[in-house]
């Protein structure tokens, strides 16, 4: 009884604000993001059918960036003339928060009855600046261990469970690697790139901490970074049961898993359809990432729908971001098995028991970090992705690496 007044109260309150305005005269919103994938471009779109029949006078005009999204938006907000409503990356959501450009959503969500407790809390809070929020995850992805039934059956090896060390990890790598001195027949157990998005998880797994609570000081090359970093990269160097995607003639990581000169990869859900498009023959499954030395650690990926603080028209951009961002929709999105939801009633959906692969990479926000670091998260990461590169290519020991990289960060944090 109290969940249904709970929902007359919330369409009530969703009425009031939309009949504000209408009878403010016809309302035109601009909604963007990246040119994304036909698939979510088409979900995007019937969301907003959905929403013209139920606010008949609020237009909306969905004006997708085509290139080089990120910079171009910037420009747009710092100009004032960004669109209403857009996409803002996890990744570099921070300076926009500090600097005032997206409008603090939390007066236009008490009026549609929206509570914070309505999304995964990891998830918001990277959308969070001084008690404040400043969008709404639309969706996210975590990193899952996706590997090669075929391969494991040939080998005889159980396929893995959350249960899963560093240690049992590193070991079925090192048998799954066949190398027979052709590289159309070689295999792989692992594809470790560089790239810090996939190390970050280890970071996690292992205990190290970003920064200090000053937050101009990485901990990065403390023995739990230096040992994480060592880890990664010794798949490659030491047992070499791991390949980077070039060396076996592979754009990325999912296309080397695709083509079937790995057996296992960290990859996101967008691995899926891309499997199941260009490579539907490949048996695979997923399973959540293995445990570290101090226990489970993931990162996460999520876009929010934020609006421009020089938006005309708050209350009508907040009703486009509370239906996009909605149960229903959610709900909609999620049994296409085009992405995760992040509105935690979701969770107990009976898409996930019918599909453990999504299911598996969804456990992981739970324990997760953002992918970001802060202000200048591209820069941090581009210095990350240098110490994996010096100890791959350049025989670097992973502490020296490491301690060289923590030094260029602090210059970083600095600035």
């Amino acid at each position: 009884m109290k969940r249904f007044a709970g929902i007359v109260l919330c369409a009530v309150l969703l009425i009031t604000l939309a009949a504000g305005a209408a009878a403010a005269g016809k309302v035109t919103l601009v909604l963007s993001g990246w040119q994304a994938s036909p698939e979510e471009q088409q979900l995007v779109k019937d969301a907003l059918e959905v929403f013209a029949k139920k606010y008949p006078d609020i237009e909306v005009k969905y004006e997708p960036i085509v290139e080089d999204y990120s910079t171009k938006i910037k420009t747009m907000l710092a100009a004032r003339n960004a669109p209403d409503v857009f996409y803002v990356d996890i990744f570099w959501a921070e300076p926009l928060m500090k600097r005032g450009m997206l409008l603090a959503l939390d007066p236009y969500m008490a009026k549609t009855g929206t509570k914070r407790s309505d999304f995964a809390e990891t998830l918001l809070n990277g959308f969070t600046y001084n008690g404040k929020t400043y969008g709404i995850p639309k969706d996210f992805n975590t990193l899952g261990l996706f590997y090669n039934k075929k391969m494991f059956d040939e080998a005889k090896i159980p396929y893995p469970t959350p249960d899963w060390t560093w240690d049992t990890l590193r070991d079925v790598a090192k048998k799954l690697t066949k190398v027979v001195g052709d590289p159309a027949k070689d295999r792989y157990g692992i594809c470790l790139p560089v790239d810090a998005a996939r190390f970050r998880p280890f970071l996690v797994q292992s205990g190290a901490q970003f920064v200090d609570k000053t937050g101009t000081k990485c901990l990065f090359a403390s023995p739990e970074g230096i040992r994480a970093l060592d880890f990664y990269t010794s798949f490659k160097t030491k047992d070499k049961s791991a390949v980077i995607p070039s060396e076996v003639g592979a754009g990325w990581g999912g296309d080397a898993f695709g083509k079937e000169r790995v057996a296992m990869v960290l990859e996101g859900g967008w691995l899926i359809p891309y499997l199941n498009n260009n490579f539907a023959n490949v048996e695979y499954g997923v399973c959540e990432l293995p445990k570290g030395p101090a226990g489970r650690g993931n990162v996460y990926f999520t876009v929010s729908y934020s609006v421009a603080a020089s938006c005309k028209h708050p209350e009508e951009a907040w009703l486009l971001v509370e239906h996009l961002t909605g149960y229903e929709n959610q709900k909609k999105v999620l049994e296409t098995g085009f992405a995760l939801p992040t509105r935690v009633a979701l969770g107990d959906h009976p898409f996930f028991k019918d599909n453990p692969n999504m299911a598996a990479i969804f456990k992981g926000y739970a324990y997760a970090v953002p992918w970001q670091f802060g202000e200048h998260s591209e820069k941090i990461m581009n210095v990350l992705n240098q110490a994996i590169e010096k100890v791959y290519l350049k025989n670097e020991s992973p502490e020296k690496a490491m301690k060289d990289a923590v030094k260029e960060i602090d210059g970083i944090l600095s600035e």
